[in-house]
C-alpha cells in the first residue's frame, strides 16, 4: 500500500525531514522540533517527553528549542496543533486538489492509513495521545477533532457517489474504526498477516453501491 499521502503525494512533501542539522538555533526548523517530537511521543509517551533528550536526538543546544518555544507546555500544545494539521488539513487538500473521482480519493485516505507510519489512525502517536487526552482538555478537544474531521473527509466522498448524508457518515465512522482496529492488530501483533485483512476492508469500502 502507499502511504498516507499516496500515488507519490507523499506526506513527507509537506512534513520536513531531519536531515542536516547543525546546533546553530536558527538551523533546526520548528517544524522539525514537532515532527520528532510527535515521533517520541509515540514511542515513550507525553510523560516521559524532556526537552534535554530531544535536543540531543536532534544534535542541537537547548538554545535551539528555546528559539522556538517558550517551554515544554508551548511544546506539546503546537504538537497537537501539528498533528491535526498533518493528520486531516493537509490530507484532506491535496485529496481534493489531486482527485476528483470520489473512489480514487477514498482509495488515497484507506492506502495512506493503512502505512506503517507512526502518525496513521490507530498508530502510536494517536494512542499516545489519545492516553493524554484522558488527564488534558486540550488533547482530548484535539483527538475528537481529528476523529470528526477524518469522518466528514470520507464522508464527503460517499456522499458524492450518492450517499445520504446519514449514510455516509455511518460508513465513514464504520471504515474509520476498522482502520483504527486493523492498525493496532499490525502492531499489538507484528507477526499477524494483515494483507487478507486489508484487502477485505477494499472490497468493503471502495464501492459506490
Amino acid at each position: 500500500m502507499q502511504p498516507w499521502l499516496g500515488t507519490r503525494l507523499d506526506i513527507g512533501t509537506y512534513m520536513l525531514n531531519d536531515k542536516g542539522k547543525s546546533g546553530d538555533s536558527k538551523q533546526l526548523s520548528k517544524d522539525a522540533w514537532l515532527k520528532h517530537t510527535l515521533k517520541t511521543i509515540g514511542e515513550v509517551g507525553v510523560a516521559n517527553i524532556q526537552i534535554e533528550s530531544l535536543a540531543k536526538d536532534l544534535n542541537v543546544t537547548k538554545g535551539s528549542f528555546y528559539w522556538h518555544f517558550k517551554g515544554r507546555d508551548a511544546l506539546l500544545n503546537d504538537a497537537l496543533s501539528y498533528w491535526y494539521e498533518t493528520a486531516t488539513r493537509i490530507i484532506g487538500r491535496a485529496a481534493n486538489r489531486s482527485f476528483s473521482d470520489p473512489i480514487d480519493r477514498l482509495r488515497y485516505f484507506f492506502s495512506l492509513a493503512f502505512n506503517q507510519r507512526y502518525d496513521v489512525p490507530g498508530g502510536p502517536v494517536e494512542r499516545a495521545l489519545q492516553e493524554w487526552a484522558r488527564v488534558s482538555e486540550a488533547a482530548s478537544k484535539t483527538t475528537q477533532r481529528v476523529d470528526r474531521e477524518r469522518i466528514r473527509l470520507i464522508a464527503d466522498a460517499y456522499i458524492e457517489l450518492g450517499k445520504s448524508e446519514v449514510d455516509a457518515r455511518r460508513i465513514a465512522t464504520m471504515a474509520l474504526g476498522q482502520i483504527i482496529g486493523l492498525n493496532v492488530l499490525s502492531r499489538s501483533e507484528p507477526r499477524e498477516d494483515l494483507t487478507d485483512y486489508n484487502k477485505a476492508f477494499q472490497i468493503m469500502f471502495l464501492t459506490s453501491g
